[in-house]
């Protein structure tokens, strides 16, 4: 059997991210005929089967990414994340399946979708990018310490692309398909699966869509007979499933997950971070000397953190990572990251264990 360990050690950072138990399920699912060897492989991780009947329950996020890699590894199964995807529907969401079927469209259900991100899956960004004619939406997890990743990344793709298929039409494919993760060797089968060209060692995971597809009305006859059915149900699950409390985290704390959840998506300018804090630039700063630090030293803090974590995956090049680490160009992000290490990022890479 292969090696069941968690792939790195745990930090309180690491305990702080959680999943929905919900999505524990499409393991199961895609393993019918193994099910008493799951048993020990959920036992080393710290993981219960009966979590599986109690979907809302919240479990350790690093622990659920472990599994996944490790039962990959262990059934042989190196794609085992597209067959979980392939499994998880409409259905799996339980009363989210009527929630999603009353939108008007696939940008709208989607866009319900988002709301609920959070929810689920703590320390995660689904990030929506408008281009020319498609948008992109995005994927990730923005824990560094939580890596390889990459049967997580594909379950979840893989399952988003099911639900948007099962919304439309069964024939239905993306304009392209993005990975974090090196997708070396692998882009045959991933590309034969979404039937799109697939990049590796991207900012983000994620599916691009054309925007005639997103807006493209509903059938009335696909649709609950209610309208107002949508916004009842959103009320209730909103309320069932509430979120990740942030009574008792100091600001830096608070700051360091906003800014790391907008690496490479958006600004990460002090006053932005505010604005989403609900405090003037003023009283964060502060604040955060109060707590003994500043926003300078947060903000880098953050992109060390995530640099080390990228550069850990010698697959990512270098441009892709300043990319995600919100830097202008590689040469910028390069003099940062000595500064931080003492060594060129380059050189970490090779080095990193």
């Amino acid at each position: 059997m292969a090696d069941v360990s968690p792939h790195r050690p745990t930090s309180a950072k690491d305990e702080n991210a959680t999943i929905r138990s919900l999505f524990l399920a499409a393991l199961f699912n895609a393993l019918p005929d193994r099910t008493d060897e799951l048993g020990p492989l959920l036992d080393a991780h710290g993981v219960f089967g009966s979590q599986v009947t109690h979907p809302y329950q919240q479990l350790p996020l690093h622990r659920y990414v472990s599994l996944l890699e490790s039962a990959a590894a262990t059934f042989s199964q190196p794609f085992l994340g597209l067959e979980m995807g392939a499994r998880f529907g409409l259905t799996e969401l339980g009363p989210f399946h009527a929630l999603l079927s009353a939108s008007r469209d696939l940008r709208d259900a989607l866009a319900t979708f988002a709301r609920f991100q959070s929810r689920w899956q703590t320390q995660t960004l689904l990030s929506v990018d408008r281009w020319a004619d498609a948008t992109s939406y995005g994927y990730r997890i923005d824990n560094p310490a939580i890596w390889p990743r990459r049967q997580d990344a594909e379950f979840t793709i893989a399952g988003l692309m099911t639900l948007v298929k099962q919304l439309t039409t069964a024939t239905w494919s993306p304009v392209e398909v993005h990975f974090e993760h090196s997708v070396a060797s692998r882009e045959k089968q991933l590309q034969a699966f979404f039937r799109a060209p697939v990049l590796g060692n991207q900012p983000s995971n994620g599916l691009v869509i054309l925007d005639e597809d997103l807006d493209r009305p509903f059938p009335r006859s696909a649709r609950s007979a209610d309208d107002g059915l949508k916004s009842i149900l959103e009320t209730h699950l909103l309320d069932l499933i509430r979120p990740e409390t942030v009574a008792g985290k100091s600001i830096a704390k608070r700051a360091e997950e906003i800014i790391a959840r907008r690496l490479g998506q958006a600004s990460v300018d002090c006053d932005v971070i505010a604005a989403d804090l609900n405090m003037s630039v003023r009283s964060l700063r502060r604040r955060l000397v109060e707590e003994g630090t500043s926003f300078r030293r947060v903000l880098q803090e953050t992109r060390q953190a995530r640099a080390e974590a990228l550069l850990e995956d010698s697959g990512m090049p270098l441009a892709a990572a300043a990319q995600v680490l919100g830097y202008a160009d590689t040469a910028t992000f390069s003099r940062a990251f000595k500064q931080w290490t003492g060594a060129a990022p380059r050189r970490y890479g090779k080095k990193a264990p």
